[in-house]
């Protein structure tokens, strides 16, 4: 039941991406990682995938591209600031 239970949450949160994507690719992601360093960085998604999504950063001078787990949404590790609109 848990694992029906995670499925439709990576399904609702793929279905939000899609329409963020189709609406303008450009969204806004916050890295929060282990030592409490916070990164943001305006990004672009470039690819919506069964468990992940592919976007594009320009971190300093150079175009960063990385891989968000839908997974990393749902714990908040990562968090996209277009999605907590809803």
């Amino acid at each position: 039941m848990q694992t029906t239970l995670a499925n439709m949450q990576f399904s609702t949160i793929k279905e939000k991406i899609k329409e963020l994507s189709l609406q303008s690719p450009m969204i806004h992601v916050t890295i929060h990682n282990k030592r409490n360093k916070v990164m943001e960085a305006p990004s672009t998604i470039i690819g919506i995938y069964e468990r992940f999504l592919c976007v594009e950063s320009r971190v300093q001078s150079y175009v960063e591209r990385f891989t968000i787990h839908y997974s990393d949404l749902l714990t908040g590790s990562i968090s996209i600031k277009e999605l907590a609109k809803d």
